[in-house]
This record gives structure tokens, sequence and C-alpha cells, in this order.
């Protein structure tokens, strides 16, 4: 399929102990954001939560998790790296949305080009970026709403962070209790529950303003009725916001603060316990989202500024079902879940200088005119006159998709020298994309007639339907994917308690996967002799996946731990590669199909491979969980090493298609850290941070890494501070809070070349037209609220100094002289908010 930012012409380890050592030197004066919660006043705790002894002012309060699966825990007894999110601290500061996650934890990382719209790296385990129309792509860190897999390469539904317990993000391979998505970690949103006992809601309205862009508002709220006391309740809640554009788009889509946002959330839960031992929960979740443009511009354009003459934006409706039922059956507790997900997603951009050469002259004595071909001559330098004369191209992707789930799984009592829980999953997943390129009056304003034609049709002038199978006229590319998955899995995961204080946990998955894949693509850009291409393939695949944990309390508040675990992730079906075996004659120029049989030969096919295989990798991690001072500090800290190999990398050809295939092998390597501080009753504060160095090991041809590059999309250093002042101040409470948030710089490549292979070693041979550097960025965030009785009044800032620019860089190649500079990725600037909340 054709990504619309790489069409190409037709025809054509020392300081990780440093950083540990300098931590602990400093614990009276740092401490992570998700190491300590508050919960809302309004949200009483899920019934399957162990409620914590109340801790005195000093002390920090504790943190139950879910991770393990197999009940609550404190999240300094998990030994895991684990961090918890406060909700209620998001939602203090004005920041809830997905990509905000990665501003409260070290090692991840989020890349969004549009709401929707969003690529999850974690640990520097990253490859490149992803293309919207690759439906082969596979997400390495998997999104769990409860129990329920919502995650999708590059396309994450942006749930808002609202009515939440808590958001868990767990690091490192978790494939044995969460299967394949979660090669290199998990995020968990784990939702409110109703409560049987007690009515009560909230209401919340904002209100903000953008720097150069337009205001933003949401309204929000929650309420929860018992209908039978202690055996039925629902709770409900609603989200309704507007994110203002501030992107200005000067072409003849013609529109200021162009990229704003309408969003949609709903959420209807019930629970019901018909008996003790039985409680049954179900729910329906709606999200729908509509941005009006895409945070992109044109670095060669005023500051915040696009030229496109179509259309562009997202469209994301998200439907979830979940039912669930806990039974205690004794011994143990039955725990079925099941899901129905119902998503359409919608994705358009206008990207008319890469097919601007198909309108210019090439020498001929043809003069340039508005409506026949050719429309001006071969131009030498950009102007926004001529991008405004390009026809506009409507790149347009739209998918279905539909999900089946349903696991069970026994998990064992407390209490004795074994603890364990065994389970079984299932998934089948249909995925339709349709992916279209109409360009109006391409058939008769483009060469195609003066330098191929006649064509063999009625009246022999070109028609992108009847000459090249495109779905109608005037359509440059028309294809289709069709993809059947389905997946089953069996896994046990066991800890032997063999002292009071040394635990031993092994675990193990079994899965078997089947995917039929399928696909279609016509147009000038989905041909070969105007004959459509298409591709149907079948691949299979099942094995194991270990995990192994050893932990150690040296006191109680003090844990020490290893773990190995091995990751994993599907593989699938690829394009068709064009082959012609024909000899290119003397003085003769190759055709696109013998150009690519050229270039697959150099890199060592015959043909490009139908499937790709499942990629592997094993992690080793150790670390510490430690309460110090009493309760009033603690001080989280991991270190890891990655083996990523048959990694599933994308070759792309000079001849415009591309494939993937299990080739080279990634090391990664790091350290984590966060504590947390409870400086004096009124103060708290936090630091997380990491440092990753993530390498090829050994050259990786189809992506052109030499041994030792860093891989991409990964920053190398990530910090984040926050400090919290809590204290009383005439009739009510005083919150303040303070946040700062440090990304090192990016590449979007693993170096700076063009390669190709020589005598079958991988060569550079020239300097790259996509590498770039995405800049270090620097967030600074403030809020005030005010609480008094059932009122809560607050302001707030983001990226106050505008520290956090440009996110991504598309660099423009052989259409330069179309597009004003490279296309670039922007984060929304500074941000002032107001907001009012009611309790009742």
């Amino acid at each position: 399929m054709i990504s619309h930012h790489q069409t190409a012409c037709f025809g054509r380890r020392t300081p990780m102990l440093a950083m540990l050592l300098a931590s602990g030197a400093s614990l009276a004066l740092i401490a992570p954001s998700a190491a300590f919660a508050a919960p809302d006043p309004a949200a009483p705790a899920a019934a399957t939560q162990v409620a914590p002894a109340e801790p005195s002012k000093d002390e920090l309060t504790d943190i139950v998790v879910t991770a393990n699966r197999s009940g609550a825990e404190s999240l300094q007894k998990v030994a895991i790296p684990i961090s918890v999110v406060n909700i209620d601290q998001i939602t203090k500061s004005g920041q809830g949305n997905l990509s905000d996650l990665a501003k409260f934890t070290p090692s991840l990382s989020i890349t969004e080009g549009a709401p929707g719209f969003n690529k999850f790296n974690m640990r520097g385990l990253s490859t490149g970026g992803y293309a919207s129309s690759d439906t082969s792509d596979r997400s390495l860190v998997a999104v769990y709403l409860d129990d329920t897999p919502i995650s999708l390469q590059g396309q994450t539904p942006d749930l808002k962070v609202y009515d939440l317990e808590r958001v868990e993000i767990l690091r490192g391979p978790q494939g044995t209790l969460f299967g394949a998505g979660s090669m290199a970690g998990t995020i968990r949103f784990v939702t409110a529950k109703p409560s049987l006992t007690k009515t009560f809601g909230t209401a919340e309205a904002g209100v903000a303003t953008t720097e150069h862009g337009a205001a933003s508002y949401n309204i929000r709220g929650m309420i929860n009725l018992p209908i039978v006391s202690d055996t039925l309740a629902v709770r409900a809640n609603f989200y309704v916001g507007r994110d203002g554009g501030f992107i200005d788009n000067i072409g003849l889509r013609n529109k200021q603060n162009a990229n704003s946002n309408n969003t949609y959330q709903g959420r209807v839960a019930v629970r019901w316990t018909p008996s003790p031992d039985l409680t049954i929960d179900g729910s329906i979740t709606y999200e729908r989202s509509i941005a009006r443009g895409l945070n992109t511009a044109f670095s060669g354009l005023a500051p915040y500024t696009i030229l496109t003459n179509a259309p562009e934006g997202t469209d994301d409706r998200f439907r979830l079902y979940q039912l669930g039922a806990d039974y205690d059956a004794g011994f143990a507790n039955l725990i079925v879940t099941g899901a129905y997900t119902d998503r359409a997603i919608g994705f358009d951009a206008s990207v008319e200088p890469q097919i601007g050469y198909f309108f210019q002259d090439y020498g001929s004595a043809l003069t340039p005119q508005t409506n026949k071909y050719p429309l001006f001559e071969a131009p030498t330098a950009y102007s926004d006159a001529l991008a405004r004369s390009l026809p506009a191209e409507y790149y347009q992707i739209d998918q279905k998709l539909k999900d089946y789930m349903g696991e069970a799984r026994l998990v064992s009592k407390s209490g004795g020298p074994l603890k364990w829980t065994v389970g079984v999953f299932y998934e089948q997943q249909d995925r339709h994309l349709r992916q279209d390129i109409p360009v109006p009056g391409f058939d008769t304003l483009s060469y195609m007639n003066y330098f191929y034609g006649p064509f063999n049709v009625p009246g022999g002038l070109y028609n992108s339907q009847t000459v090249d199978g495109a779905f109608q006229p005037n359509d440059i590319y028309s294809g289709l994917q069709d993809v059947n998955e389905h997946q089953f899995a069996a896994y046990a995961d066991g800890t032997w308690h063999v002292t009071d204080r040394l635990d031993l946990t092994g675990g193990v998955r079994y899965f078997n996967f089947k995917e039929k894949y399928y696909l279609y693509s016509g147009g000038v850009y989905g041909v070969i002799n105007n004959k459509p291409l298409t591709t149907n393939a079948t691949l299979k695949s099942n094995g194991f996946n270990p995990r192994g944990n050893i932990s150690y309390k040296v006191n109680d508040d003090f844990l020490i731990y290893g773990e190995v675990a091995k990751g994993f992730r599907y593989g699938g079906g690829n394009q068709p590669v064009p082959l012609d075996f024909t000899p290119v004659p003397a003085g003769g120029n190759p055709n696109l199909a013998q150009q690519c049989t050229n270039q697959l030969a150099s890199y060592g096919y015959n043909t490009a491979p139908l499937t790709f295989g499942p990629d592997k990798l094993w992690n080793y991690t150790i670390g510490e969980k430690a309460k110090l001072a009493g309760g009033r500090i603690t001080l989280n800290a991991s270190a890891y090493y990655i083996d990523w190999s048959d990694v599933q990398s994308r070759l792309r050809l000079n001849c415009s298609y591309f494939f993937t295939d299990n080739k080279g092998k990634i090391t990664s390597k790091g350290l984590e850290i966060e504590t947390t501080v409870k400086a004096t009753p009124e103060l708290t504060l936090s630091f997380a941070g990491s440092v990753n160095d993530s390498t090829a090991n050994g050259d990786i041809p189809t992506v052109g890494a030499f041994n030792g590059d860093r891989t991409p999309y990964y920053p190398k250093y990530t910090a984040n501070f926050q400090a919290f002042y809590d204290r009383t101040v005439g009739s009510g409470e005083m919150h303040l809070q303070l946040g700062y948030q440090y990304q090192s710089s990016q590449n979007t490549n693993f170096n700076n070349f063009t390669t190709s292979l020589v005598a079958g070693k991988l060569t550079a041979t020239g300097p790259s037209q996509t590498f770039a550097v995405i800049p270090e960025s620097h967030n600074l965030s403030a809020s005030a609220t005010y609480n008094i009785g059932n009122f809560e009044l607050g302001v707030y800032g983001n990226n106050l100094a505008n520290g956090v620019t440009v996110t991504n860089i598309a660099r423009a190649t052989y259409y330069q002289v179309y597009q004003a500079g490279s296309r670039n990725t922007l984060a929304r600037p500074r941000t002032i908010g107001l907001r009012a909340k009611v309790i009742f």
C-alpha cells in the first residue's frame, strides 16, 4: 500500500551505575510522579482492592495495583518494574490525553500525529516510524482497558484519562499474562467500578486558551447510583470537549486554526452481586473523535502554518462492550471476561506536492494551460503560488475493525506457600482497510496521455478506472486489505513462597496464531503494465514463551528482584513487489518491475517474501524497591538488558515498493529510577528518569543500519520532576503542582546514509534524504487548585515555556520543489486553562 509520506515517482553500562548512585545520594531532595496517589474523594475504592492502613501525614500513601492479575497488591511488593499514574493529578494539571502518559513515567515515548494516531515505544525497542496504511505492522506495547486489549499499532484510541482508578504502566515483556502485543511493555487503564452502597457524582467544566490557536473547552460528569442496595449499581460518565486548533492552512483549504478536534466519550458500567460469591460487571464504552486537521506544519513557512489544497483530519469511532464475572469457588477465584470491539477509523491527508511531477512540462514544445497537460513549466524553486496550483490530492484511508475476545482464568487464594494463576485466551479480529487517492482532473491534466497513450480502451484516452483498475476515474491509487486473525493461548503463572522472604516465580504461555491476508491495489501507483496487483497469504505460528522471577525481601521495606522473560510478536503478510526478469536492452532504461527485480537481487532476494514471521526477545531485569525514612521515601530502580532477534524490519526499495522480513538483531540496555519524598506533611517531591542505549547488533541491511547505530524514535534520556504542595487555606484546601519533563533528541532513521549491499556487505552510498533529528523537549507545567466544601476551582498551564515544539519530522525528498520544507509534527504550544468541579 502507498504511505502518504513516502510515495515515490512512477516509472521511477558505567553511566547507569553513576545515575543510580546519584539518585540514592539525593533522596532528601528528589522524588516520582507515578509513585503516590491521592484518591478522588468522590470515587470509593473498588471492591477488589485491599484498603491499606491509613498513613500518617508524614508518610506516603500506599498504592495498590493488580498488575500480576492475581489480586490486589502493594506497588512496593510487586517484583516487576511498574509505574502508576495518578488520575487526580492529571486532571488537576489539565493533562488527560493518551500521549500525556509519557510525561509521568520513565522509558515510555509516545509519538502522536493526530488524535488516535500514535505510536508507543518503550525501552528503545523501535526500528522506525509507522505507516497508517500498513495493517501488518504490529505494536510492541499493549494497551488494555481493564482486561481487554485495545491497542492497534499507530492507532490506539485516544481515550480521555477520566473516571479511572489508576493507569498501570508495566515495563518489559508481559507475554505470559498479557500476550503477544506486550513485547516491550503493557499499559492498563483500570476503570472505577460502581459502588453498591453510595449515591454520588461529579460535574466539571473547563476552558483554555492556546498560544497561536483557538480556545478549547470541555465538560464532563459522573454519577453512581445503587439500584438495589449491596446488590446492583450503575456508574455512568461522559466527556464532551473541543481542543482548539493552532495550525493555520494557507492553501486552497484556507482555514485558521485548522486542526481543531471534537471528542465525545461516554461509559456506562453495571455491577451485580447476586450472591456473596459472585460479582458480575458489564460496561459499554463509546468514543468519537473528529479532528479537522493534522498536527503538522511546513518548516519553510511561518510558524504553525501549512499549505494544502484539500482537507486533512481524522475520524475515529470506538465502541467496546465488556462483560465479566468473578466467582469465588473456595479454593480459587474463577474470572471470566469477554469483549467485543467495533471500531471505524478515517484518515485524510492532502499531499499534492508528492504528485507535482505528473503535471509539469519536461522540455516539450507544449504551452502550459489550465485545463490540459502541462499545467506549468518544470519549476526551479518553491513558491506558494505554484503549490496552490497543484490539483488537490485526497489521500484517504478508511478502516473497519471488529474484535472478539474471551478469557477465563483461575486465581488461587492467598495465604498458602503457592500462589498460582492458570488461564486460556481466545481472540478473533477482522480488519478491513480501504485506501483511495482521488485527484480531480488527473486523467486529463497529468502526463499519462502525452507519454503513454494511446491506451487500449475505447477512445484511447487514459482513465484511471478502465486502464489501471482504480475505484473511479481520476484516482491515482485504490487499495484494499482484508485481515482475518485467530489466536488461542493457554498460560500458567505461579509463585512459590520458599520462605517468608524468598519468592520464586515461573510462568509460561502457549500460543497458536493464524492469519489470512488479502491485498488489492489499482491506479497508476498500484499496477504494473496496467495490471492491478493482488496478494493472498496465509500464515501460522505457535510456540511457548516463558518467564522466571526471583525476589528477596531484605526486610519489610526493602525488596530486590531479578527476572528473565521472553517477549514475542506475531508476523503478517506483505504487499506484492513486481518482478520482471527480462534482460534490459543495451542502452535502455529498466521498467519499474525490472528496477524492483534488480534491487531485490542486490539484497539477496529472488522475490519478496509473501509473509514474515514472529520476532522475539529475551529481557533480563534486576531491580529493587525500597521504602525509607519511616515511609517518607520510596526508591525504585531497575536495570535491563534486552536481546531482540529476527527483528521485523521493513525494506523500502527505490522502486517505491516495500516489504517486511525478519532480519537483524537489536540490543537494548538501560536504567530506570523512580523516587518519591514526603519532604514535609504539606510537600511531596517526585522524580523519575531513564537512560537507554539501544543499538543494532550487527548490520541490518533491510533498514540500512550499521552495527552500533542507535534505534530511531527513542530518546537516550528521559526525566520528569513533580512537586506537590497541599495545605489548609481559610475554609478550604489549596493544592499546588509544578512539573517538568525532559526528553533528549531522537533520530528518525538509524543513520544519515543511504545504503546498499555491495559484494554482500552493507555500504553507505551517500547522505540520506529522510534522516532528521527531532529536538530535545522541555515541558514545564503548573497548576493551582482550591477545594472548599463540595466545590473545586483550578487554574493550570502546560508547555509554559514552549519547550516542546517538534515531535516528528518527515523530510521532503524528490518533491522538495513543490513543498515548503519538511512536514513537522508539532506539540500544542503554551496553554492556560481554568476548571471548576462540583462533587455531590
